[in-house]
């Protein structure tokens, strides 16, 4: 009998997250889930396709003969290697600017070459002791123009990020979208209170923005699952700089910048993500904290109404009773305080857990693969377009084209990049006459 409790308690707490109870600890703070056919909130230029899965699409179709496929096949291997000579110039400025600013680097600096960038040593060149980087002292640009300070070493980074993240299909939200997201609570995410003005910087960029599905249970229904729709961003990446030091649990740093990367992220609790947010307990909380409070000390009052005379009987003071009733419950509220804050916490950084990517500098070599990604499938697709037209096509029919091909394969709208495809295949075709020439 003990045996089959114990396989039950087991079944229960499954590690693969079948049995009930596991199943329902875990849907109360994952991110949820998106169909593979999500209905899309807006046409976007990102195409949700790999370059290997629409090879293999675009040759099911048979629209090209067998010598036509096997040129189709040679120039897309071809397009990768071009589109990664670009990623790897991305790769190696992002590291080399990157570095400079950013917050997790190990590197040292020797103080001669922090004091006189230009290698101008007052010392006659004596070597310095590496020290390590001051993220606190900001650097100023040398007289005769030698280290930039930070903010053109911020600025450049951004720039390098801005172009990167178009490459790979993100779309930058204007301020007031963020601006609204700040203090509205969806039904799955943690009243916040966010400060905008401790950010110099702040930059937020989203991709995927489709319909997506979580669970919830309610007393109503008796706490059975329910499936909800949300609409989410699958990916969201949030670059930023403080104007002070922060001395929260992160200890961000103002002469740096950070990177974050998450998914599944619904549009209203994008704030969730911001550094410098504070659980906010909203009235119905309160409410939840005080009455229950208040009514037990009403009842014990009337209580100590009620057998005033036994207390004074048994010569205890009535006034020190109620003193302590008063701090009792007072102590109460204060520990209930906590204790609903520290339920929106866990909350919080459950979601943050289940929802993060990357940071930092793995944000951006993230970034640069999702790029180079979404660069070939562009590419691949304005190749085909053009190889499977019978007569030669405009720019405008061969954008439509490409449109018209993702929605038969994924039915999905998208905003076709027709220039940035075009230029790729203009470098293909200008290695081929270098190549045949030679």
């Amino acid at each position: 009998m003990s045996n089959s409790l114990v396989d039950r308690i087991l079944v229960g707490q499954s590690i693969d997250r079948s049995g009930h109870l596991t199943r329902s600890l875990h849907e109360s703070h994952t991110s949820g889930f998106i169909r593979q056919d999500a209905a899309h909130w807006s046409i976007e230029p990102y195409l949700p396709l790999s370059a290997e899965t629409l090879i293999e699409y675009l040759i099911s179709r048979r629209e090209l003969d067998s010598h036509g496929e096997q040129a189709f096949r040679q120039r897309c291997r071809d397009l990768d290697k071009i589109i990664y000579e670009k990623t790897a110039d991305y790769q190696s400025r992002f590291t080399k600017a990157y570095g400079e600013v950013d917050p997790d680097t190990d590197r040292r600096i020797p103080k001669s070459v922090r004091d006189h960038p230009d290698g101008d040593h007052p010392d006659g060149g004596e070597e310095q002791k590496p020290v390590e980087k001051s993220h606190g002292a900001q650097p100023q640009r040398g007289e005769d123009g030698g280290e930039p300070d930070l903010d053109i070493r911020v600025h450049r980074v951004l720039e390098l990020c801005e172009e990167v993240l178009a490459n790979a299909g993100f779309r930058r939200l204007a301020t007031d979208e963020i601006s609204r997201c700040v203090g509205v609570v969806s039904q799955f995410g943690v009243p916040l209170h966010v400060d905008l003005e401790l950010f110099k910087r702040l930059v937020v960029y989203a991709r995927g923005d489709v319909i997506g599905s979580r669970i919830r249970r309610r007393l109503r229904n008796f706490y059975r699952r329910e499936e909800v729709e949300v609409q989410v961003y699958q990916r969201l990446v949030v670059i930023f700089q403080l104007r002070d030091d922060d001395q929260s649990d992160e200890q961000l740093t103002a002469a740096d910048l950070h990177m974050r990367m998450f998914k599944n992220v619904p549009k209203q609790d994008v704030d969730t993500l911001l550094p410098g947010a504070r659980v906010r307990i909203t009235g119905i909380d309160r409410a939840k904290i005080i009455v229950p409070s208040l009514g037990g000390f009403l009842m014990s009052l009337r209580k100590i109404a009620q057998y005033a005379l036994l207390f004074a009987v048994i010569t205890i003071h009535w006034s020190a009773i109620l003193v302590g009733l008063v701090i009792g419950y007072m102590v109460k509220s204060v520990f209930s305080y906590f204790q609903t804050k520290n339920r929106y916490q866990l909350n919080l950084t459950r979601n943050l857990y289940f929802q993060k990517l990357d940071a930092n500098a793995g944000v951006g070599y993230h970034a640069i693969q999702l790029a180079h990604q979404q660069l070939v499938a562009e590419a691949i697709l304005a190749l085909y377009a053009i190889l499977s037209s019978d007569e030669a096509i405009s720019t405008r029919r061969a954008c439509r084209r490409c449109e018209r091909l993702v929605r038969e394969a994924v039915h999905v709208e998208v905003d076709f990049q027709i220039d940035r495809a075009l230029e790729n295949l203009k470098k293909l075709n200008k290695r081929a006459r270098f190549r045949n020439g030679a």
